[in-house]
């Protein structure tokens, strides 16, 4: 029997250096940063000459790096010769053996041991720690999100310092723009894009009102919080029953006047599950996925956290929230 809302308890568990891969854009001669970019399922990413994708370490601060020993080992970080100068998002930090490292927006930056060609992202969310740099001012982070009095935890979307990202319900009426202007932006400063950005993977633009750009994932317009105050901090979260943090994930969740706050999808329509259903025993197929279109997963998404990426009875991929596919419902 189909479950006709998905209750809460269910639920809640700009680019400053010219710098490109080969088989991307060629990088200026006159830069000291070893580093390129290339196109992934995850967006664009940075990456060493070479082509092998860089990472950054969530248990790392501003200016240093933790990483050390056998971390160091298995995570090797992107050396910066003895005349290295900063260079834009890009820094220079010393790390505890008195070499030099390269940082990105003051994040060390490191190889992952277990990628084997140019193009493996085999590092991302390892230990829910270990991110891809971006080359858009994204990162992310593993926290605990209290939502409507319930805990979980689950990974958000951050700014380049680290801070939560937050998606606004209200924007779903103001498409390709933003709903949050004046007071309101002062208080969820928008995550702003420099003149040069351009799209990469989920991550697209939006114009506001005063004519700036501000970053949006699939869709979805991405603000700060100003009182949050540390990574982590997710204090935004349900305020006003509008405001939710942003996952790397096509989810997000909205308040509603029967149920409380359900998961949606990045349209804010309610997302439904299937009563016996798991991703080992997928049920729901033919008509039924014809009134119930299941959350679709593209080729570059992996699973994260609680939500798990499975093939369903017609062959495609698709996601699950705690072993349970979901789905929108059609009317």
């Amino acid at each position: 029997m189909l479950r006709h809302r998905l209750p809460f308890m269910l639920l809640i568990a700009g680019l400053s250096l010219t710098a490109c891969s080969s088989n991307d854009k060629s990088r200026s001669d006159d830069t000291p940063v070893p580093v390129s970019t290339r196109v992934t399922g995850l967006g664009d990413i940075f990456t060493t000459d070479a082509g092998m994708t860089l990472y950054t370490f969530n248990n790392d601060t501003p200016g240093q790096s933790n990483c050390n020993g056998p971390c160091a080992v298995n995570w090797p970080p992107l050396a910066a010769a003895d005349d290295a100068v900063d260079q834009g998002r890009f820094s220079v930090v010393t790390r505890n053996d008195s070499s030099r490292q390269w940082a990105l927006d003051g994040w060390p930056l490191y190889t992952w041991i277990n990628d084997n060609v140019p193009g493996d992202t085999t590092g991302e969310a390892v230990n829910q720690l270990w991110y891809v740099a971006m080359t858009v001012p994204v990162s992310q982070w593993h926290t605990q999100v209290t939502t409507a009095g319930v805990d979980n935890m689950e990974t958000v979307l951050t700014d380049a310092e680290r801070m939560s990202m937050y998606v606004f319900t209200k924007d779903v009426q103001t498409p390709d723009g933003s709903a949050c202007n004046g007071n309101c932006a002062d208080a969820w400063p928008p995550l702003l894009a420099d003149s040069e950005a351009t799209v990469s993977g989920h991550f697209t633009l939006v114009t506001r009102d005063d004519g700036a750009r501000q970053w949006a994932f699939r869709g979805m317009p991405l603000y700060r919080w100003a009182s949050d105050t540390a990574p982590g901090d997710t204090t935004s979260e349900h305020v006003n029953s509008v405001w939710y943090v942003a996952q790397p994930v096509p989810v997000s969740k909205h308040n509603t006047d029967d149920h409380g706050v359900v998961l949606t999808d990045t349209q804010w329509m309610t997302l439904y599950t299937l009563d016996t259903e798991t991703t080992e025993n997928p049920i729901c197929a033919g008509g039924c996925l014809a009134n119930w279109p299941p959350l679709l997963a593209g080729d570059g998404d992996i699973a994260r956290g609680n939500y798990d990426i499975f093939v369903n009875a017609e062959g495609d991929r698709q996601w699950a929230y705690k072993n349970q596919p979901l789905y929108t419902w059609v009317n």
